[in-house]
């Protein structure tokens, strides 16, 4: 009899037990898993701030979302090692020494251009030099004719007769031409009535 009892008391318990097995392996760890599916895929397809937005506004989420915020904002700061006191005073020495950069530059560009004035006033020199030197010359030529003829005409008429038609009829047209009429006239005589005929006739064009 108590046998008897005793099988009928544990049968309420195993159909308890059973049960709630059925509840967890049908219903909870399905939904779990679907939940869970539902998240990955949402995050896949780009609903993922949508998700952060709506968890934020529930109330068991919220706080872990902000201590998570803190915990990143203080994550930073550690890294950095700096604060933004620190952080603005860094920067204004780095603008003073762009500053101090810059100044150095316009410097050196300053004593470049002054560099080039002055070569450009040692080369207008230069080319006023040469530029003298050139006109010098044309002088130097006619001073140069000048004695030339002035010795022809001291020469002797056969001598220098000799020596007209020795030299380029060029020349000898130049010195003729510059020379006095006499000594011209003296100096043809003596010459080849040929070669003195062709002078003539080079002078008259």
């Amino acid at each position: 009899m108590k046998s008897g009892e005793t099988m009928s008391k544990n049968k309420p318990k195993e159909s308890g037990q059973s049960k709630f097995l059925v509840f967890f392996m049908v219903i909870l760890i399905p939904a779990v898993f679907a939940l869970i599916l539902a998240v990955v895929l949402a995050f896949y397809f780009g609903f993922g701030d949508q998700l952060q937005r709506l968890a934020s506004v529930l109330p068991f989420i919220e706080e872990p979302q902000e201590e998570m915020e803190d915990a990143s904002e203080s994550g930073e700061e550690s890294e950095e090692g700096i604060s933004d006191e620190e952080y603005i005073l860094q920067l204004e020495n780095e603008n003073e020494t762009y500053l101090q950069e810059i100044t150095r530059i316009e410097s050196e560009l300053n004593s470049k251009d002054e560099e080039i004035v002055s070569l450009q006033e040692e080369l207008v020199t230069i080319q006023s030099e040469d530029l003298g030197i050139e006109g010098e010359e044309p002088e130097n030529d006619t001073t140069d004719i000048n004695d030339i003829v002035k010795t022809l005409e001291e020469m002797t008429s056969s001598k220098a007769a000799d020596i007209i038609g020795e030299i380029p009829q060029d020349e000898a047209i130049t010195y003729l031409r510059i020379m006095q009429v006499n000594s011209r006239s003296e100096i043809l005589s003596k010459m080849d009535a040929e070669a003195a005929a062709g002078l003539l006739s080079e002078m008259s064009n």
